[in-house]
């Protein structure tokens, strides 16, 4: 009776096993977009005509926290930024990144655009 149970249990788990191989193969080579957004937001260079450095958090300065913050940002057509997205960092750093780029001005264009900003936080900064 064990020996059947045995038996029965491997045969289940190696049918379990091939269907959890079979999709993996099919979500990767079948569908290779379906995880990507089918549309990708159009990132531009302006020109940056005012700007605002980001300030070294003092609480990140007592924590020794330090890297690299990423904002996506949203300008006007007269070159307001009006959209800030948070990409990545450490929160600390990104709200100081946010604080700054919320008084940036772009020059002027004929759309609006989206503009992606890295910033590397150091204790020197």
């Amino acid at each position: 009776m064990i020996a059947s149970l045995s038996d029965t249990a491997l045969r289940f788990l190696k049918s379990v096993f091939s269907l959890f191989v079979v999709v993996v193969v099919w979500n990767t080579i079948a569908l290779p977009g379906a995880t990507q957004p089918t549309t990708q937001p159009q990132t531009t260079t302006r020109k940056l005509i005012f700007s605002v450095p980001p300030e070294y958090p003092e609480l990140a300065r007592k924590m020794n926290i330090q890297g690299v913050a990423r904002v996506l940002l949203t300008v006007t057509t007269d070159g307001r930024v009006v959209g800030i997205k948070e990409l990545g960092g450490h929160p600390v750093l990104i709200a100081a990144l946010v604080q700054a780029v919320k008084k940036w001005k772009y020059e002027p264009a004929d759309r609006e655009s989206e503009i992606e900003v890295r910033f590397e936080f150091t204790p020197g900064h």
